[in-house]
């Protein structure tokens, strides 16, 4: 078994103004290059489906790559903790682009499966990222940075969706897929590189004298260790975000086959309304984020969860264009304020020194609900009714918000 020969002094960007951290804009920017190739994810499952898969086989491959991503996390919190945060962030960005590229090569639905799968160990980084955002922003303004964050890194995406629509109705679904596979891994590339020459690492290692300091001993040992043991709040934040994870994944392959099997809408439609969703998101996402700093992370998130219950419905009711691109819209503004409000109060409950760690218990939760939902989506969509996965997402929305209201409370004392 290999020892570790290091520990970590944990070191700090200067916090005067959000708007000045150097690692906050770098994830910004590196983010937004990335999500120019959004567009991907976006008609994935169409091309799926046309290349001989069906919703069942896309929701047990999902779910499949959660399992990966489960385990990809884990080593994804320890990694960065005590082996720092920027060479997992620029390495995870740089096998992803990989992968997105070698989609181009891919014809048969079961090999396209596998590389999905495959791709899911790219949520390696997911601890590393998180934890440098919240090491990189005051906690009096955290979640009002962190909206302005995902705002910035989401921003292209108002456009690449129409992007990648485009294409499809230029080039065929195939072909236009394909074509866009490829804009997306260099992106991808250029995220990287951004990444790499902005970031500033935020754990500095130093030596000692421990030489018996071993990988279970630091990860697998410590997550069990009173110092690691989550408050009840906690516990309970995490478990209800993966309620919230859990309904989504039921949900997240099957819009647009639900948009275009029930209503009609071409690919070249349904990017257009993505599109407009990500431009909700992006308007309303960091006037959320300052309205969680004022009246309290807890209350917005409440709110979110019990507006996205009839903004689903609603969806689901949908049997013309103009309905359903209206709930649909209106499903983003809804729903846009859980997330940023979530991270940072998950921040404000977790020490910095374990935040990489504490992040990967809340993404491999995450993933375990995301397999599950995609099971559970793809089998009742096929099965049972092409309404039925969104009716699960509007019960556990429902269920992530009375844990909320009866089991957390906000820290009288935020963690730096």
């Amino acid at each position: 078994m290999s020892k570790l020969t290091t520990t970590i002094e944990l070191t700090h960007e200067p916090q005067g103004s959000f708007f000045f951290s150097r690692n906050a804009s770098a994830i910004a920017l590196s983010s937004g290059i990335r999500s120019l190739g959004g567009f991907v994810g976006v008609y994935l499952p169409l091309y799926f489906v046309q290349i001989g898969g069906n919703p069942l086989s896309l929701g047990i491959l999902t779910s499949f790559a959660s399992v990966f991503q489960f385990f990809a996390l884990s080593i994804g919190g320890f990694l960065a903790d005590f082996h720092g945060r920027k060479r997992i962030i620029v390495l995870a960005i740089i096998y992803s682009a990989f992968l997105t590229a070698s989609y181009a090569l891919v014809l048969d639905w079961r090999v396209f499966g596998l590389l999905t799968v495959l791709a899911a160990v790219g949520a390696i980084a997911n601890p590393a990222i998180h934890a440098t955002v919240a090491d990189s922003i005051q906690p009096k303004k955290r979640t009002t940075g962190i909206a302005i964050i995902q705002a910035a890194s989401t921003l292209p995406s108002v456009i690449s969706p129409s992007i990648g629509g485009w294409l499809i109705l230029q080039y065929g679904l195939e072909n236009g897929f394909r074509i866009a596979c490829i804009y997306a891994s260099v992106f991808a590339f250029l995220s990287a590189i951004t990444a790499f020459i902005m970031l500033r690492e935020t754990l500095k290692p130093q030596p000692t004298s421990n030489p018996g300091f071993s990988f279970r001993d630091s990860f697998a040992g410590q997550m069990m260790s009173s110092p690691l043991t989550p408050s009840s709040s906690l516990k309970v934040l995490v478990f209800s975000y993966a309620l919230v994870v859990f309904a989504n994944g039921a949900v997240a392959q099957y819009y647009v086959l639900y948009a275009s099997s029930v209503v009609g809408l071409t690919a070249f439609d349904w990017g257009a309304v993505v599109s407009m969703q990500f431009l909700v998101a992006s308007v309303l996402k960091i006037p959320g984020g300052w309205l969680s700093d004022k009246l309290g992370k807890r209350r917005i998130m409440i709110a979110s969860l019990l507006m996205t219950v009839p903004m689903i419905l609603a969806f689901t009711l949908s049997q013309a264009v103009i309905q359903l691109v209206v709930s649909a819209l209106l499903l983003a503004a809804a729903g846009i304020y859980y997330a940023p409000a979530h991270e940072a109060l998950q921040a404000d409950l977790t020490p910095i020194s374990m935040r990489g760690r504490i992040t990967a218990i809340w993404d491999m939760s995450s993933a375990a609900a995301t397999a599950l939902g995609a099971l559970v989506g793809g089998f009742t969509f096929q099965m049972l009714g092409s309404a039925v996965p969104f009716y699960i997402f509007a019960v556990a929305e429902l269920a992530a918000a009375v844990l909320l209201i009866s089991k957390v409370k906000e820290p009288d004392a935020t963690e730096v």
